[in-house]
């Protein structure tokens, strides 16, 4: 469902951007998933394609870009990426650790967002 939600507010914001630019065609769709989102973009993708059909942005192509977790340890200064653990249920209470120093003082710096970057249009 998480995926499900996502993928409705962004086809809100597609279509309300459509609206307002008066746009007879969205050509192109660019979105920024970052690894620790959890979001599927398969599943992200289906549901756009359901909420824009019979919409102007019905035959839009979606290109989704991943982005991986970048952090900063507070121990010992490293910056970098770290792995993502794909097991959904445990993985939100389990402490980051640095994979440098292995301490869980570090900063998300990157790889937490979902993001619209650009709506490719045609007046």
């Amino acid at each position: 469902m998480h995926d499900f939600s996502i993928s409705q507010q962004i086809a809100s914001k597609v279509i309300e951007e459509i609206n307002r630019e008066r746009a007879f065609k969205v050509i192109e769709i660019k979105i920024k998933i970052g690894e620790l989102t959890h979001l599927n973009p398969e599943q992200i993708d289906f549901w756009l394609k359901q909420f824009f059909h019979d919409t102007p942005a019905e035959d839009a192509k979606i290109l989704i870009e991943k982005t991986p977790p970048l952090i900063y340890c507070k121990g010992c200064g490293y910056r970098g990426t770290i792995k993502v653990r794909d097991d959904f249920f445990i993985y939100p209470f389990i402490p980051l650790n640095c994979p440098k120093c292995g301490l869980n003082k570090i900063e998300i710096k990157g790889g937490n967002e979902c993001l619209l970057e650009k709506i490719k249009i045609k007046r």
